[in-house]
């Protein structure tokens, strides 16, 4: 029997890569995806969608209070004595008497005239209702800022994690490399210490970033009001969401859109209408009352009725209740402008350093990747040096350490620029879900590809040509100028003797 594997159809081959790609992808958790999901599973969102919901009802209840009040009433009683079961109906004639009496009718009331509170009273209601939607809007945003951070965090402790991988492999290496150069007698004890105490600190180093990962990723899960692990965080993809050129554009943006200054706005106007309430209870109320109903005694004989008339109700005193509360109201609108300016103030001094730290964060980004690739080359030379023996092994650990930290800074300040373009849109009222929306994905191995060029260099050792471990270009352009400053007219190549 012939058990040759038959060899797989390229076309099906590319339908089982392309089926595992797209999977792959399905089970991804973006920054949009993870900001979508918090504003519709978060607890605190949908409590406050729910005080939302009240307000909505509260101005059906508002507006009601205009409309005709209609009441069925029904009523039995017995009496000691026999008293009359419906009034005098015609001159002359005694009306029935009996010591059981029941009535059943209808009563309607309808306001005429109240003071202007009923009116009044339908505008708190919408301004209140306005209020709820605003600081619903303003716990959205705090929430989604919350959301960018954590995730972003969360990717720079995964990031960390690969390059003290690639970091963790070099040193071992370079482990081996000294206890060979030991064995051989061209390398000191101290050396081997030394590159060990860098090791235990470089796994230390992996356990506590792989910790702030998972801590992370748990405050993104109770963000996003789930319960289990979120699923893997994609890589950062987005397209740069469209922010305002000056801080002054990025303030006008905020007064007109900031969520809890709109609130403030909204409990202003309220207040003015509980003032206009609390006078309206200092004036005459008038209500049209009518009603229709049928009495009867034992024998079940029923007797009809009805009367229709206006009542008039006119406050005369009160111990000043009223007059207390109209001062109170009045307050409150005091209050409320006070709260207003605070807030503008609170808001402008929000929006100017939120500008001037994603300014910085940009500056920062800069200087971050240009000190990498200072420190990228200088390691490449510590690391020639000391495979010529022109240096020590303290030299080529202080290089190694400080390639690590300016990496490091450099993966911080990428994520900062996310971080402080979500801190700009918060301060001016416009993060949303869609404010981070996916572009073409970028080169994800672009983290691990430094310290793995660390590694080929390692691999190399004495027999490097300039070939093997050749800086990319893009590295190559940034090269550290203080150190060909140190030796004019000597061009950096590898192997070069400093």
């Amino acid at each position: 029997m012939d058990t040759t594997l038959k060899p797989v159809p390229r076309m099906l081959l590319a339908l089982v890569l392309l089926g595992g790609s797209a999977a792959h992808a399905a089970d991804t958790l973006s920054l949009p995806q993870a900001l979508s999901r918090a504003v519709e599973a978060n607890p605190a969102i949908l409590q406050q969608q729910t005080e939302v919901e009240k307000q909505s009802l509260e101005q059906g209840v508002a507006r009601s209070q205009r409309l005709p009040r209609v009441d069925l009433n029904a009523d039995y009683t017995r009496y000691a004595y026999s008293t009359l079961i419906t009034p005098i109906r015609s001159p002359g004639v005694f009306p029935p008497m009996d010591r059981d009496v029941a009535n059943i009718g209808l009563a309607l009331s309808l306001p005429l005239y109240s003071g202007g509170k009923l009116v009044a009273g339908e505008a708190l209601a919408t301004h209140n209702r306005e209020a709820a939607v605003q600081s619903l809007r303003a716990s959205e945003q705090d929430l989604l800022f919350n959301v960018v951070a954590t995730y972003t965090k969360a990717l720079h402790f995964r990031e960390l994690g690969k390059v003290l991988d690639a970091r963790i492999k070099a040193l071992q290496q370079q482990e081996k490399d000294i206890t060979l150069r030991l064995e051989q007698g061209r390398a000191a004890r101290l050396d081997l210490i030394r590159l060990q105490t860098q090791l235990s600190q470089a796994r230390y180093d992996k356990v506590s970033v792989t910790q702030g990962e998972a801590d992370a990723r748990t405050l993104l899960a109770a963000l996003l009001g789930e319960t289990g692990p979120v699923a893997p965080l994609a890589d950062l993809d987005a397209t740069a969401p469209a922010l305002p050129e000056t801080a002054d554009a990025a303030l006008a943006r905020a007064l007109a859109q900031r969520p809890d200054l709109r609130r403030l706005d909204a409990m202003g106007l309220a207040a003015e209408q509980k003032t206009a309430i609390a006078r309206g209870e200092r004036l005459p109320q008038v209500n049209l009352t009518a009603k229709a109903q049928e009495s009867s005694g034992g024998d079940w004989t029923g007797y009809e009725d009805w009367n229709l008339g206006l009542r008039l109700t006119l406050p005369v005193f009160d111990g000043d209740i009223r007059k207390h509360r109209v001062e109170q109201a009045t307050l409150e609108q005091r209050q409320m402008r006070l709260q207003r300016d605070d807030a503008h103030n609170r808001i402008a001094s929000e929006v100017e350093q939120a500008f001037g730290a994603l300014t910085e964060s940009r500056a920062r980004l800069d200087f971050a990747t240009q000190g990498e690739a200072e420190a990228r080359e200088a390691l490449r030379i510590e690391t020639l040096r000391y495979h010529n023996g022109e240096s020590t092994i303290t030299d080529l650990l202080g290089a190694e350490a400080a390639l690590w930290s300016a990496t490091a800074n450099r993966l911080q300040a990428g994520y900062d620029i996310t971080v402080s373009q979500a801190r700009l849109l918060r301060a001016m009222g416009k993060l949303a879900p869609d404010s981070f929306k996916s572009a073409a994905a970028g080169d994800v191995s672009a983290v691990v590809a430094h310290l793995e060029q660390y590694l080929a260099w390692h691999r190399c050792g004495l027999a490097c040509d300039g070939t093997d471990a050749e800086i990319p270009a893009s590295a190559a352009a940034r090269q550290p100028r203080r150190i060909a400053a140190d030796h004019p007219g000597r061009p950096l190549q590898q192997g070069a003797k400093l």
